[in-house]
């Protein structure tokens, strides 16, 4: 099943939890809006909906996609727009289970956005995949199954995020450079973000957003390393 319109829409998943996939996906989010893109990010996380706590709209939905999915609401009434960017929007599964009905309130949204981020859900919809990693080896075995697995179900995998990047770690020889992690999973390397332990406090460095804005960038379809 994929979608012939001109919106964009993106499946970002991670195999291995706290590797960050719904960070990647608030940064990018962050950057394509102000870029001047509309963009949706679809938070696949049923039980806490971290993204709208990573976008900083927690407590700001008035529906989710479970009263959506129960017919409460339309998939427009389902959406949060970020206080900060009027052209990024928020769009949680918090309490819902069904992947079907997520599916169905994107394609409610179509036509409104020119990029659609899926946070670990709604991988049918999607024209691409990137996997996010940490640069550690248990996450990049992780990676690696994930990886095999999305290649096996037909999925489009457009490339690997290697994230939490620490340069020290990479002088020592403790890590390996992304380049290195991505041959070794045979996957393009797509983007590249630092450790920035200023994340987890709702706050976004500036040399972080400089990366981000470099990937962001890429999505759109430039030739930027």
């Amino acid at each position: 099943e994929r979608s012939n319109s001109m919106t964009k829409k993106y499946y970002i998943i991670s195999a291995k939890g706290g590797a960050g996939a719904t960070t990647v996906a608030a940064g990018l989010g962050f950057a394509l809006a102000a870029a001047g893109e509309r963009t949706l990010i679809v938070d696949g996380d049923s039980e806490n909906g971290c993204g709208l706590t990573v976008c900083g709209c927690e407590g700001m939905q008035v529906f989710t996609l479970a009263d959506y999915a129960r017919g409460a609401c339309r998939a427009k009434q389902a959406m949060v727009q970020h206080p900060s960017y009027g052209n990024l929007y928020i769009m949680s599964a918090l309490g819902c289970r069904e992947e079907s009905a997520v599916c169905s309130a994107v394609r409610e949204t179509e036509g409104l956005f020119d990029f659609v981020l899926c946070d670990e859900t709604a991988q049918k919809i999607c024209t691409k995949a990137y996997v996010v990693t940490e640069p550690y080896a248990p996450s990049i075995r992780a990676a690696d199954a994930k990886l095999c697995a999305l290649k096996d179900g037909g999925a489009r995998v457009a490339g690997l995020i290697v994230n939490k990047v620490n340069g020290g770690l990479i002088l020592n020889g403790r890590t390996g450079y992304p380049e290195e992690i991505a041959k070794a999973l045979n996957v393009p390397l797509f983007a590249v973000f630092p450790e920035d332990m200023e994340l987890t406090t709702g706050e976004w460095r500036a040399y972080s957003m400089k990366y981000y804005k470099l990937a962001a960038a890429r999505l759109k379809g430039k030739n930027v390393k």
